[in-house]
């Protein structure tokens, strides 16, 4: 069985977990590896981000009544989705008032030299 199999019987379910977490991530399902068990990929987007994690067939089919296998599903959703969203906003170490001053210590100096009590020329 593979994940477009999943998707055709599952639809519903992996939309509504999403839907709940972010009406506007968007979501498609490639197919996974075999290796440990039947599993597939759910491919995420959010604006111009990307990311991916991978789901259990048998997880999917169980949370139509099993709400803990609901919750795991909805955490691992999340989890990649806060990722997604801090990825673009990394947090400056110093903070900003050292980030501002930094900023400020890199610009070159402008020297002002006074001409003493030079006049303007005449209009």
């Amino acid at each position: 069985m593979h994940g477009r199999d999943v998707i055709k019987e599952d639809q519903t379910t992996l939309r509504e977990i999403i839907r709940s977490i972010d009406k506007k991530l968007d979501f498609a399902v490639r197919d996974g590896s075999e290796a440990d068990g039947p599993s597939f990929t759910l491919h995420l987007t959010m604006q111009t981000r990307e990311g991916n994690v991978s789901l259990s067939i048998d997880d999917v089919k169980t949370a139509k009544t099993d709400l803990a296998r609901r919750h795991e599903i909805r955490q691992k959703i999340k989890r990649l989705r806060d990722h997604m969203r801090d990825a673009g906003f990394l947090k400056d170490v110093l903070g900003t008032k050292a980030a501002r001053i930094l900023r400020q210590s890199s610009k070159p100096e402008e020297s002002f030299h006074r001409q003493g009590f030079r006049q303007s020329p005449r209009r």
